[in-house]
């Protein structure tokens, strides 16, 4: 009977956040930047290799890409064994942070300004009455909105969440 390695921690943190996300496996993994069958592979920490099992440790920029779709924090990978990969994640959340509040030009300010009233009352009454896990079930679903929607995402000439720019997918 063949062996397979066992999964790795962080790849057990990962899954579990992904199981507690309204995201599916695809879904995750396209916001990660990498394919289903990679996130599979991490998260189980083996891949096949001519039918045989071989243990796999995914790489810290996969890892923290991985981690900060589902929420995992850099804590918890730390915990889990992989500082190098919580120093990647505490990247990708300053780069993010850093894209978010960066300058707009002027005009494409004022577009934001005038359209920002009307999403914020949209969201406020979309969440207005609703107890903490209805608030956690909206944010999933706006979540959702955002992957299945990538008119929502960033054009290709600008750096996705861990900083790299995203690939043109035909």
């Amino acid at each position: 009977m063949t062996e397979y390695p066992s999964a790795q921690p962080e790849g057990l943190l990962i899954k579990a956040a992904l199981d507690a996300s309204p995201l599916s496996q695809r879904q995750a993994a396209k916001r990660a930047d990498i394919s289903e069958t990679w996130w599979r592979n991490i998260v189980s920490g083996y891949q096949s290799i001519s039918g045989v099992p071989a243990a796999l440790i995914g790489s810290s920029d996969t890892v923290a890409r991985m981690a900060h779709v589902v929420g995992v924090t850099p804590e918890q990978l730390e915990a889990a064994g992989r500082l190098d990969a919580a120093a990647a994640l505490r990247d990708i959340e300053a780069r993010t942070r850093q894209a978010a509040s960066a300058p707009l030009p002027a005009d494409a300010q004022a577009r934001v300004d005038e359209r920002w009233p009307l999403v914020e009352a949209v969201l406020r009454q979309a969440g207005s009455g609703l107890d903490p896990s209805e608030h956690g079930t909206l944010r999933g679903r706006i979540d959702v909105f955002f992957a299945e929607n990538p008119e929502w995402h960033p054009p290709d000439d600008v750096p996705a969440a861990g900083g790299r720019r995203r690939s043109k997918k035909s």
